[in-house]
This record gives C-alpha cells, structure tokens and sequence, in this order.
C-alpha cells in the first residue's frame, strides 16, 4: 500500500519512524552491557566533575569527548542507570531518518524511491543493531547525515551561502570533528569536491576556510586527545582479506548476513552503472558517490602504510548511501512490473531478515544478570567480588562491579560485596570468554583459598571461594 502513487510523503515517513522506533526498541536490554560499554557506562557517571570524565575519556578511550558529555547530561536529567545508557540512540535513530527524509526528497519527489529508500533504512539490521549499544555510532551517524544534508544544500544552491548557512556549516564541522575521528573523511571529500568540481564557486573560499577554522579549533580544544590517537596503533584490527575486496566491503555486516550483503551489493553496484548509464547522476549523487569510495580507499591505504584502522562501524554513514542509490535507481526503471518486484522483494527480504534475527537473537555479550540470578538461587554465600580477567586492572575492576552494583540494585538480588568473609563469589569477566586467567592466574586464587564451586554463563564466570 505505501508503495501507491496516491500515498503521501508524510505517511511513509511515519510508517518508518514506527518501524524503527519498535525495532529499537524491541528487546533493547536482552543483553547486559559489554566491555566498551561498561567504560561508557563509567565514564558518564553524573557524580564525576566534569575534569575528571574528560580525564577518563583521555585514559580509556578512543572517540572524542561530545558523546559521552552528552549522555552524563542524559543520566544526570534521568538517572543513572545502566539500563538508559542505550535509549539515547533511539533519538538518535528517529532523527538519522528524519535527516535521511530530507536527503532523499532532495534527489528526487518520485513517491516509490521515498517510500523504498524509508522503508529499507528503518529495517537495516546494521543501523538498528548499534541502537543496542551504548556507543557513540547512532550519535555518529545522525550527525553524519546532517552534516551531509547541510553541504548537499550548499552544493544545491551553486554559489553564495548566506551567513546563517555559513554559521551552521562551521557549528556541524566543529560538532562531527568532535564526535568521531572518521568524520575527517567526509570533510576530505568535501574539500576534494571543492577543490575539483567547486573552485570557481563564490563559496569556495568561505566554505574551506570554515572548515579549516573548525578543525584548528577542535584540535586546540583537545590537544590532549589528539596527541593520544597520533600515537594510537591498532592490536586487533587486521587489513582486508581478499574476500573483503571480491563482493564484501562490510555488506555483509551492513545487511546481516553473507546472502543479504550479497544481494545488496550486487544490487547497489548495478544502481551506479545503471545510473551512469542513464546519465542520472547530478551534482549531489556524485558527491555521495566519491564519499563511499574515499571512505573506503583512504583507510584501507592508511592500514597498509602505517596501522590497520578500517572497521565497518567507522563508516556506518555509507548504509544510508547504498540504500539511497539501490533505491532512487529502482525507481527509475522504466517497467513497471520489474520495478514493483524490485520493490516488493528488498522490503519482504529486509523484513523477513529483522524478524529472523530478532527471533533467533544470538547472546554475544555478558550475561552478567544471568549469573546473579543463578547463584542467587544456589544461596552458597551472598558476598562477592568482582575482578576483570587476571583482577591486576584496578580501573576495570571498577567498572565491573559498578555494573554489578547496579545490576543487584536493579533486580533486587542478595548479594553483598565484601572479600574478608570466608566464603565469596569471584565474579569475573573475560571477553574472550576462555576464562584461563579467572580460573587458572587470577591473583585472588591464592595458595591458602580453595575453590568450592565454579558457574559459567557467556563471557562470565563465578568462582566460589572458601578461605582456608
């Protein structure tokens, strides 16, 4: 019905905003939080001045400090509670669409790409899946889209800006700097645009020298975070395989499976020739273009001349592109039977997919909630500790009994922290989840203490110990 002729903007926009809102939503606490979360968690804690996160930030993190600013101000108005950490990105969710509507309508008035184009980004599985994490990435992508949508408007008006538009580009240049070091690629691209196919705009020269105002002013305001990521060098990131370069580039984990990523990227490699083709391509869909192909090229050259740095959350911006391009080159199809089919077979595979991965939801993060509701029930002792692998981080340490603090608060379970009591719990986290240092090297597993029980949940395990 929404893909009708009759069907207004206005309708599928609220079809979308529902979809996305329940799929967000649905089941959006089933898993606790996970390591970089829990530094999420901890760093935003309304109790800490403000010197002191941004001293966290430094230390532990990263990605600028704006994010976690924001939500210490979200748990400060609402209360700090593990379980909020990621509501924030349902907001964050609801106005990337909203942005991703008025890029669309921008391309083209046809109702059938709109509808489409919607539809297919309030299913995506990649956008909804970071909704579940207390990351800054829903955040990054929101402010992505506008930052993109207000040069597309730029680019739209051919040459002056006035001084309002000049304002808010120069605010949203210093606002993405802030919230993710890759935000660097989309104003590469804008630079390399202005300099090859805008240079002899009236607005070259403001819009450079704006951006280049609000990166020196970015860079003087957190210089201390900056001299830590020139220093940075990846541990577990790895330079694409050849799988990755034959029919990957991350679509698979884009749209949740090898056989979706594979359909789709058949499907958004064919939109560029049968755009190209079609001679459909203007001044904003070339920009998007070369924006996929620096977002992908730069790092991965980075990665083989200095320290691998491509993860596809990086670039979480480009799925709303491919779905622009697949859905705007569908809509321009001449058969209309071809198109309707099109239509019809990427909104029932998207739906079919969020269903399936949403009913057969697999466990990747500890189940901290799981394990104290277990030894709850085995009532062996109340008293407990909490340690992350080998216990010899104390910073880590903390943060995993926050979490526990909260997480017995919050379910009402009977347990107490306290390490001088003969018998207690060790609970301890290790993302590996091999648990070799909980059980084998953690410190606490002393000569005079014997181990009485031991219980396993994913990631997490319990170690009982009775002081000899």
């Amino acid at each position: 019905m929404f893909i009708k002729n009759t069907l207004n903007y206005s309708t599928s926009l609220i079809i979308s905003i529902l979809l996305i809102i329940f799929f967000s939503t649905y089941q959006i606490n089933l898993e606790d939080l996970w390591f970089d979360e829990l530094i999420t968690f901890s760093i935003t804690d309304p109790n800490l001045g403000h010197h002191e996160t941004y001293e966290r930030i430094i230390k532990e993190e990263n990605t600028p400090p704006l994010y976690f600013f924001l939500i210490k101000f979200f748990f400060k108005l609402f209360g700090y509670n593990y379980q909020l950490l990621r509501l924030p990105n349902i907001i964050f969710n609801v106005i990337s669409l909203i942005v991703f509507f008025s890029i669309i309508v921008k391309i083209s008035k046809d109702k059938k790409f709109i509808s489409l184009s919607l539809i297919l980004f309030s299913l995506n599985w990649f956008l909804i899946s970071y909704s579940h994490e207390g990351r800054v990435y829903s955040f990054y992508c929101m402010v992505s889209l506008i930052y993109i949508k207000i040069y597309l408007d730029i680019i739209g008006k051919n040459n002056s800006i006035t001084s309002f538009e000049s304002l808010v580009f120069f605010f949203f240049t210093s606002i993405i700097i802030n919230t993710f070091l890759f935000s660097f690629l989309i104003i590469g691209t804008i630079f390399f645009y202005e300099l090859f196919f805008r240079r002899y705009t009236k607005s070259f020269n403001l819009i450079n020298i704006l951006m280049f105002f609000s990166i020196i002013i970015s860079l003087y305001l957190n210089l201390d975070f900056y001299q830590k990521v020139l220093n940075f060098k990846a541990i577990s990131i790895n330079n694409p395989d050849i799988n990755f370069y034959l029919f990957n580039y991350f679509f698979n984990v884009y749209f949740g499976s090898k056989i979706m990523g594979l359909i789709f990227f058949v499907f958004f490699i064919f939109s560029i020739i049968y755009l190209i083709k079609r001679k459909l391509l203007n001044k904003m869909l070339n920009f998007l273009i070369l924006l996929v192909l620096f977002s992908y090229l730069i790092p991965i050259l980075y990665g083989y001349l200095y320290t691998p740095i491509l993860i596809d959350k990086y670039i979480i911006y480009t799925v709303p592109i491919f779905i622009l391009f697949i859905s705007f080159s569908i809509s321009q199809f001449n058969n209309s039977k071809i198109k309707y089919i099109f239509i019809y077979f990427l909104i029932i595979l998207s739906f079919s997919n969020q269903l399936l991965k949403n009913v057969k939801k697999e466990i990747d993060k500890p189940e901290f909630t799981k394990i104290l509701n277990n030894l709850n029930k085995i009532n062996k002792s109340n008293y407990y500790i909490a340690s992350f692998k080998d216990h010899q981080n104390a910073y880590f340490n903390t943060i995993v009994e926050n979490l526990l603090i909260h997480t017995i608060a919050k379910k009402k379970i009977k347990f107490m922290k306290n390490k001088n009591e003969k018998n207690f719990w060790i609970i301890c986290y290790d993302p590996s989840n091999t648990f070799k240092y909980c059980t084998e090297k953690n410190i606490l597993l002393v000569k005079n203490n014997e181990v009485k029980d031991v219980v396993k949940t994913y990631q997490v395990v319990a170690i009982l110990i009775h002081k000899k």
